[in-house]
Order: structure tokens, then C-alpha cells, then sequence
């Protein structure tokens, strides 16, 4: 009678392991299942926030070179003095906007080439790339703004 208690117990405590074996095994799927989930969720997120905020910043752009163009016409017709001094900064302003619509442009070409590797560090990338883009346009915008101010108190 003992050996056969000893013997029943060997082969639960057997059929117990392969049980536990099998839930780690499936837990594991559901794990690289959620975290396969997880990343397309936020690629899918990243890309649709991408896209909006391309579309702003591409407006936005737009925007500031017919800024640029109307402030050229009435440079033209500022003394000369004043011309010399207009156009320069101009200038240097129409070349941050270039470079703007450059990074614009390179970022882009990282989404279409998904050259991005989509997980929370990517979101936080993309929302800093955002925030400082969206800084040097407003600083951009407020320069422009500024250009005709004569700045001397």
C-alpha cells in the first residue's frame, strides 16, 4: 500500500510539472503576444500623431514663406539703409525656414522608411522632436513679427 502511495505521488507531482511547464509555455505566447499588441499600438498611435502633426508644420511653413515674400515686397520699398539691414535678417530667417522644412522633410523620410523602431521610447522621441520643432517655428514666426521693430529704447 505505501509503495503505491509513493508511486501516485511520483506521477502527480510529474503530471503537476508538466502542467506548470505548459502554463509557463502559454503565459509566455500571451506575453509576446501583448507586447507584439503593445507595439503596433504604438506604431499606430506614433504614425497617426505623426501624420497630424506633419500636416500642421507643413501649413505652418507654407505660411511662413508667403510671410517672407510679402515682407520682401515691403523691404523693397525701404530707404536703402534700412533695405541693407531688412534683407540680411531676412535673410537668415527664410534660411531657419529652410532648414525647418528640411528636418520636416528628413523626419518624414524616416516614417516612410520606417527606419523608426516603434516602443514608448519612440513616442517620447517623436513628442520632444514636436515640442522643439514647434518652438523654433514659433521663434521663427515671433522673428518675423519682430523684423520692421526698430529695436533700439
Amino acid at each position: 500500500m505505501t509503495g503505491t502511495v509513493l508511486t501516485s505521488c511520483g506521477q502527480t507531482s510529474k503530471q503537476d510539472a508538466k502542467q506548470v511547464k505548459e502554463d509557463v509555455k502559454e503565459l509566455n505566447k500571451d506575453l509576446s503576444q501583448g507586447a507584439k499588441d503593445t507595439s503596433e499600438e504604438i506604431k499606430t498611435t506614433v504614425k497617426a500623431d505623426w501624420q497630424k502633426f506633419k500636416t500642421a508644420s507643413e501649413a505652418t511653413i507654407e505660411n511662413t514663406e508667403k510671410e517672407i515674400a510679402a515682407l520682401r515686397l515691403k523691404i523693397s520699398k525701404a530707404n536703402d539703409n534700412e533695405k541693407e539691414r531688412l534683407t540680411t535678417a531676412l535673410d537668415k530667417l527664410e534660411q531657419k525656414n529652410i532648414e525647418l522644412k528640411e528636418k520636416l522633410a528628413q523626419r518624414s523620410k524616416k516614417f516612410k522608411e520606417d527606419m523608426i523602431t516603434f516602443n514608448e521610447t519612440a513616442k517620447a522621441n517623436e513628442q520632444k522632436f514636436e515640442r522643439e520643432f514647434t518652438h523654433d517655428t514659433n521663434e521663427l514666426g515671433t522673428a518675423l513679427k519682430d523684423l520692421f521693430k526698430d529695436n533700439v529704447n
